[in-house]
């Protein structure tokens, strides 16, 4: 199955590319003389083993995302080439693959071994990461200091499986899961603790709400890319230039911002609480949303993402304000749309889709993008009127009024009179539209990520987290 990006890049999941093939044929034409980098030019691909995990590769909104797919990428562009992405079941199957000449690099979040660095060229770190143990909630904090009998899993022929045996810690090194499956075990139970890294338990914190970092290890877990030894290093040595300008540049800790860091975070409560109504109430609903999108145009994920953050999929929701129902309509908006009934979930559904779209255009035309999007969520809390105030503080900031991230900072200030009082539509809780989109964005994307793997499309965790609501 190939996802067509900005970059018509290639995508496979689960079983081998034929086009990776072409690349054995010609080293074994008596190529030595050409650099390898050379050759990959002429054929215009780059073959690049990865696996499925928020910070590897996994299906976003509409094409492949993850913070390593996208540097992995940015690199095949920058070398000219077309990248083409096969996903491996795990980051050892990835590896045997380079190995094999059947790719040309693995981009897989790669913690190397000492066999791996002596067998494989590796790049310069991209990521520096701390180990770090986790554990299944309700169960007690690994303490190194007293392992006991402690079973640890981790990922075979890795740094982190090093890292146990070095420090004489009763590790258990699993051969055939991948990191991703390995942490959504130890969230449900069948496991009890894992050594995983800062980043990771980071990045899955939303999707296993079950898991618990504990104690970190003062060490450095570097992460790499990992290619072929019985090749040249032209390829290596051209993505050493590559990460290393990006460093410079700050662009690889944007990246880490916009993956990591940055990464919004709910106590376990209300991660708990999302994943078992995805489980019990999505269901209910989830084909009207799916009508609505295909009517409307608009992603169903992202319209229940919005149900969710209204009314928790509760039809029968009703606030003090007077707004009702799964997409808790006005009545002005309900008979703007030719609703009758609120309350009747599929009439809301679709009069809050109908409603979204109506907002949408109302923007200006010139707002695009991700900020066209979150001005008109906002749109859709406030009123579109207070969103123009907003916008007019901000022009008056000298600041972008087109730009969601410039005018989220001053929504809040129409609830102070010294702002309100000059803007034509008054006073307005303005710091809930913000909260609102924020919190939007946050269950749109893990619905978007349980949605790919729901189709077999990421990982495990969608089976994972369907029994985490079964135990909760």
């Amino acid at each position: 199955m190939s996802i067509p990006t900005p970059l018509q890049t290639l995508i496979r999941f689960g079983k081998q590319l034929p086009l990776a093939l072409p690349l054995v044929a010609l080293l074994l034409q008596g190529c030595e003389q050409t650099p390898l980098l050379d050759r990959l030019q002429g054929r215009g691909r780059l073959h690049i083993a990865t696996v499925t995990g928020p910070l590897s590769c996994y299906l976003g909104k509409k094409s492949a995302a993850g913070l390593e797919y996208e540097l992995a990428r940015a690199f095949a562009k920058s070398q000219g080439l077309q990248p083409v992405f096969t996903v491996y079941p795990n980051r050892r199957a990835a590896i045997q693959a380079v190995k094999a000449g059947k790719e040309d690099m693995a981009a897989a979040f790669i913690l190397p071994s000492a066999r791996q660095k002596a067998l494989t060229y590796l790049s310069i770190s991209w990521l520096d990461t701390t180990p770090v143990f986790a554990h299944t909630m309700g169960w007690r904090a690994f303490d190194p200091g007293h392992p006991g009998n402690t079973e640890i899993v981790t990922t075979a022929d890795s740094y982190l499986a090093e890292l146990l045996a070095r420090k004489d810690l009763p590790g258990n090194p699993l051969n055939k899961l991948s990191e991703e499956h390995i942490l959504a075990s130890v969230a449900a139970g069948d496991h009890n603790h894992v050594l995983s890294t800062a980043a990771q338990l980071k990045a899955h914190a939303n999707l296993l709400p079950s898991l618990v970092p504990g104690v970190s290890l003062e060490e450095n877990a570097s992460v790499h890319w990992l290619f072929n030894l019985s090749f040249d290093d032209s390829l290596r040595d051209a993505a050493n230039r590559f990460l290393a300008a990006w460093k410079h540049s700050g662009r690889l800790q944007k990246l880490r911002e916009k993956y990591i860091d940055r990464l919004p975070q709910r106590n376990y409560v209300t991660r708990r609480d999302f994943w078992k109504h995805v489980n019990e109430r999505l269901p209910d609903y989830q084909e009207t949303f799916r009508r609505a999108g295909k009517t409307t145009g608009i992603d169903w994920r992202l319209l229940a993402a919005i149900g969710y953050q209204e009314s928790h999929w509760n039809p029968k929701a009703a606030s003090p304000t007077g707004v009702r129902g799964i997409m808790m309509l006005t009545k002005a908006t309900a008979k703007q749309q030719s609703i009758n009934d609120r309350l009747d979930p599929v009439q809301s559904i679709i009069g809050g889709a109908r409603h979204l779209r109506w907002m949408e255009k109302r923007i200006p035309e010139r707002i695009q993008g991700e900020d066209l999007l979150w001005f008109t969520l906002a749109s859709y809390n406030i009123g579109y009127g207070h969103l123009e105030d907003a916008r007019i503080l901000t022009e008056r900031d000298n600041a972008d009024p087109d730009s969601w991230e410039e005018v989220k900072q001053r929504l809040p200030l129409l609830s102070q009179k010294q702002y309100y009082s000059t803007l034509k539509h008054g006073r307005a809780r303005g710091r809930e539209p913000v909260i609102y989109v924020e919190n939007i964005r946050y269950y749109y994307r893990l619905l978007v990520y349980w949605d790919n793997a729901r189709n077999g499309r990421n990982c495990a965790t969608n089976q994972i987290q369907r029994r985490l609501a079964l135990k909760n």
